[in-house]
């Protein structure tokens, strides 16, 4: 039997993998360890899956990173902010659309409190070349944030502060118009003073979609 598993052993492998043949074998690597699980190892075996699937990914080898990650959807353990995202992104990866936009519907109507859900999605698209898409995310997710702060919940800050921040970004690549949620980007953009807040209308919802 192994010894339980430490982040340095996962990092140790993802380490020393740079060609795709060392890529491939630090993922069988890792998909072993997922299925020899033990109570007391750090990583989980659906982590352990989600970065198998993206070792493959970068060796080239989309189509086996897909079915690895899927795995990670049944097995035990969480990978912030959820296991899912990966999933979408792999399946972008293979020009899977459909099937990443399905897998992108069921989050959406599940309604995410995590911020780093419709962020983690949004670059998604934005890195697939589905510019409206992740313009489409960015939004969902900074209305979601920007309503949980007008109910007084300052946690959500942060999260709104990237999404306006992604936000902003891809609606250059658009060119949209400026509007109320990207001033104060802008702003910060022009004074290096960082991101400010979002503007009162956030609470009511204001915004272009």
């Amino acid at each position: 039997m192994r010894p339980p598993l430490v982040l340095d052993d996962v990092d140790a492998v993802c380490g020393r993998a740079s060609t795709p043949e060392e890529l491939r074998a630090g993922a069988g690597q890792l998909t072993a360890w997922a299925e020899e699980r033990r109570p007391d190892d750090e990583i989980s075996p659906a982590s352990l899956l989600v970065t198998a699937g993206g070792l493959l990914s970068k060796a080239g080898d989309h189509r086996a990173a897909v079915d690895t990650v899927r795995r990670a959807l049944g097995v035990g353990g969480s990978v912030p902010p959820d296991v899912r995202c990966y999933l979408h992104r792999t399946l972008l990866e293979v020009s899977d659309v459909e099937g990443a936009r399905l897998l992108a519907d069921d989050l959406r109507r599940e309604h995410p409190s995590d911020g780093d859900v419709y962020l983690f999605v949004a670059a998604s698209y934005e890195r697939a070349d589905s510019v409206p898409e992740a313009h489409r995310w960015a939004t969902l997710g900074l209305l979601h944030m920007a309503a949980r702060i007008g109910e007084g919940d300052e946690s959500a800050a942060e999260a709104a502060a990237a999404l306006a921040q992604a936000r902003y970004r891809v609606r250059r690549k658009l060119d949209l118009p400026i509007d109320e949620y990207d001033s104060p980007v802008e702003r910060a953009r022009r004074d290096a003073a960082g991101f400010t807040g979002l503007p009162v209308a956030a609470e009511r919802g204001g915004v272009t979609r």
